[in-house]
């Protein structure tokens, strides 16, 4: 079972990512605050269709944004 803390560091494309998640309240979605070095913080979520959203003005490459998705899914399952 995930925390509500998940410290993550990798590198995409030789460029290192740095950063962490955390779980905050939420009523209606298991939410996740995302803060990574170099870029603004955004939230992302699990919604009713077990399917992960990010916020709107999400400014990250994508493939950073899948590999933060895929680590909080993997820590959920453990």
């Amino acid at each position: 079972m995930l925390s509500t803390y998940l410290n993550f560091q990798f590198d995409i494309q030789g460029k290192p990512v740095n950063g962490f998640c955390l779980q905050i309240q939420d009523d209606f979605h298991e939410t996740y605050a995302v803060v990574l070095d170099g870029y603004h913080s955004f939230c992302v979520w699990l919604d009713s269709s077990s399917t992960w959203r990010s916020s709107r003005h999400t400014s990250v490459e994508p493939r950073i944004l899948e590999q933060i998705i895929n680590r909080l899914s993997i820590s959920k399952l453990r």
